[in-house]
């Protein structure tokens, strides 16, 4: 019975899976519990049957590893390692910054209706008023994953880097990525760990 389970690695946040074997498995898509990115069964790297002889890395690998997921070239040294700082959203047109917190963040137009955590204000009533969704989840061992979504199905077009976002998406963020919202860019950080007193 034990040979019908399968344990595979999370190709974004690096969890051990265990996952029951079955015909066909290798194309059909996977989520994990944990971050809650789908992913294709082959974008999940195997971990030998026998734990005691798993490799340290093979179960910390972390999204830019060696996994199989994958990324742009450009990201860099932050993201190498667990990130343990929140991230922010900088809009340098506007010279504003805003810094993101634990949990849902949501961006969008400022109005006085508007529930946004991060509200940017606008020229025109292209960006919705709750557009965009900044998930962070803390991830033991691993640090902060901040994960981006749409709020909601119908939207004026949205981007992150040079890909747009669909509804249902969830786009895992790294350090200097642009996210492209109606009238106005944004850029993510996350500032260096070193040079913050926390």
């Amino acid at each position: 019975m034990m040979n019908n389970i399968l344990k595979i690695g999370c190709p974004v946040c690096g969890s051990v899976l265990s996952v029951q074997n079955q015909p066909g498995i290798e194309s059909k898509s996977v989520t994990c519990p944990v971050c809650k990115n789908k992913s294709p069964f082959s974008a999940f790297r195997r971990i030998a049957s026998n734990t005691g002889n798993a490799s340290k890395e093979e179960t910390t690998q972390y999204p830019n590893s060696k996994s199989g997921y994958a990324k742009e070239e450009t990201e860099t040294d932050i993201d190498k390692g667990p990130n343990y700082t929140l991230g922010k959203l900088a809009i340098p047109a506007l010279g504003l910054s805003f810094q993101l917190k634990p949990g849902k963040n949501i961006i969008g137009r400022k109005a006085s209706a508007s529930s946004a955590t991060c509200q940017i204000p606008c020229e025109t009533k292209r960006m919705s008023r709750e557009h965009l969704v900044i998930e962070i989840k803390k991830i033991p061992g691993k640090g902060f994953v901040h994960c981006a979504s749409l709020y909601k199905e119908k939207v004026n077009p949205t981007f992150i880097g040079q890909n747009k976002l669909e509804y249902g998406d969830c786009v895992i963020l790294h350090h200097r990525d642009l996210i492209r919202l109606p009238d106005v860019e944004a850029r993510f950080e996350i500032p260096d760990n070193e040079a913050t007193d926390i």
